[in-house]
């Protein structure tokens, strides 16, 4: 089970630093609508994070942009749906 402080968690909360207000990669990651998409994009910010990593991290992390309510533009919640977590 991952910690609060875990290498992944801290992966996951630099991508979502990346992701939120670039103009390049946002509409990227919620254009996204598989696994795939995402963990590519993700590799190409430089964060090797793989598929599996994400569901777990779903399940069980917490980040600064952890706050998934109902908000489509929330990127957790996006990652949730994508993920089908």
């Amino acid at each position: 089970m991952e910690s609060p402080s875990s290498p992944l968690l801290d992966a996951l909360d630099h991508f979502l630093h990346q992701v939120v207000g670039d103009p390049e990669i946002e509409p990227k990651f919620y254009g996204a609508t598989t696994p795939e998409e995402i963990v590519s994009l993700a590799v190409n910010q430089g964060i090797l994070i793989g598929a599996d990593d994400f569901r777990a991290l779903l399940r069980s992390g917490s980040t600064q942009y952890w706050i998934a309510c109902g908000d489509p533009s929330n990127p957790i919640k996006h990652l949730q749906k994508i993920f089908s977590v």
